[in-house]
C-alpha cells in the first residue's frame, strides 16, 4: 500500500483511516492497488465513519464485480469464538454479517440507553464493561424463557456446584460453574440468593450416596409478591424492571435467612453483584425498611421516601 504509507507519513492520513483502507486492501488486494490513489484521496476528505460507508460501497462493486453475491459473500466471512482462558475468563472474538451485527447493537445499545436513563454516581465501568454486562443481560432473558428446548431433559442453565459449607460462609471447598470452572465463593452466594437448588450428599469426594428434587429457593407464588411489591431494582436510582432482577436475601437464606417477603428485595443483576461483592455497598433492615450503605458506611438513598417498609409495601 505504497500511496497509504506516503500519505502516512507526510501526516495527510490518521491511523484510524488507515485501518479501513487496510480492511479494503484485505478484502481484494489486487483490485485495491488500481483503486489506492482514488481511496486515499476519499480519506483525505471524509471522517471516519464516512469513510468506512465509503469503502464498504466499494467492497460491495468488487463483489459484484467479481460475480458474487455481495451478502453472500458478506456472510461466508461469519465467525464467532468463545474459549475459556487461563485465567477462568472467556474470550469473545468474532466477525458478523451486517444483518446479524446490526440486531446485536441494537439489543447492546438498548440495553446501555436503559441503564443511561438512570446514572448512578458509584458507577465506574469503562463504556467496555458496560457492553460486557449488556451482553450477559440480553443471554438471560433467552435461558429464562419457557420454550428453550432442554438438553439431556432439562432445560438450558447455568450449573453451579458449591459444599454447604462454603455456602454458609464456613468453609472454602468447591466452588464452580459447569464450563468456566471455579469462581469466588461470594459470587456463589450471590447465584444461590434467587436460583433451584439440588441437594446431592456425598461420600468421600466423589461417591453420591443421595440426590434430591430439585427445589427452586425462591418458590413463584413468593417471586409474584415480591414483584407486586417491588416492580423493579429497589438499589437507590435503579429502575431496571423486574425481569432483570434477582430476588436477593437480606439475610442468607443458608446463613437461616427466611425465603420471605420481609426478607427479600429485587436487585438488577448489576447491584445484586456489587451488595454482595466484600468491603462492597451493604444492604440491612433499620425499622423493616431497607437501607443501602457505601463502603464507608453512608446511607446512599433517593430521598426519604425512597424505602418504605417491607410489609407496608407488601401485597395483599
Amino acid at each position: 500500500m505504497p500511496v497509504t504509507r506516503r500519505a502516512l507519513d507526510e501526516g495527510e492520513l490518521s491511523m484510524s483511516a488507515v485501518r479501513v483502507l487496510v480492511g479494503a486492501h484485505d478484502a481484494d488486494p489486487e483490485t485495491f492497488a488500481g483503486a489506492e490513489a482514488q481511496l486515499v484521496d476519499t480519506a483525505r476528505i471524509h471522517s471516519i465513519s464516512d469513510l468506512q460507508r465509503v469503502t464498504c460501497y466499494w467492497r460491495q462493486r468488487v463483489e459484484r464485480d467479481r460475480a458474487f453475491e455481495g451478502d453472500d459473500a458478506l456472510r461466508e466471512r461469519r465467525r464467532l469464538h468463545a474459549s475459556m482462558t487461563l485465567s477462568g475468563t472467556v474470550r469473545v472474538d468474532g466477525d458478523l454479517d451486517p444483518e446479524t451485527g446490526e440486531t446485536l447493537l441494537t439489543a447492546l445499545g438498548a440495553v446501555l440507553d436503559a441503564e443511561a436513563r438512570s446514572p448512578h454516581e458509584d458507577d465506574h465501568r469503562t463504556p467496555a464493561q458496560r457492553r460486557a454486562d449488556a451482553l450477559g443481560e440480553i443471554c438471560r432473558p433467552w435461558l429464562d424463557r419457557s420454550d428453550r428446548p432442554s438438553v439431556a431433559g432439562e432445560r438450558p442453565h447455568l450449573m453451579l456446584t458449591v459444599d454447604a459449607r462454603t455456602l454458609q460462609g464456613m468453609a472454602e471447598g468447591t466452588s464452580e460453574l459447569d464450563h468456566t470452572g471455579p469462581i469466588d465463593p461470594e459470587a456463589a452466594r450471590r447465584l444461590a440468593c434467587d436460583a433451584s437448588v439440588m441437594r446431592v450428599v456425598m461420600c468421600g469426594r466423589s461417591e453420591p450416596l443421595d440426590v434430591g428434587r430439585r427445589t427452586p429457593v425462591v418458590a413463584p407464588a413468593i417471586r409474584r409478591g415480591v414483584i407486586v411489591r417491588d416492580r423493579r431494582c429497589r438499589f437507590p436510582g435503579c429502575d431496571r424492571p423486574h425481569p432483570s432482577c434477582d430476588a436477593h436475601h437480606i439475610t442468607d437464606w443458608a446463613e437461616g435467612g427466611p425465603t420471605a417477603l420481609g426478607n427479600l428485595v429485587f436487585l438488577c443483576r448489576r447491584h445484586h453483584r456489587l451488595v454482595h461483592r466484600p468491603q462492597g455497598f451493604r444492604l440491612e433492615l433499620q425499622d423493616g425498611r431497607p437501607v443501602f450503605r457505601r463502603p464507608d458506611g453512608s446511607i446512599l438513598s433517593d430521598g426519604p421516601a425512597d424505602s418504605p417498609a417491607l410489609e407496608d409495601r407488601a401485597p395483599p
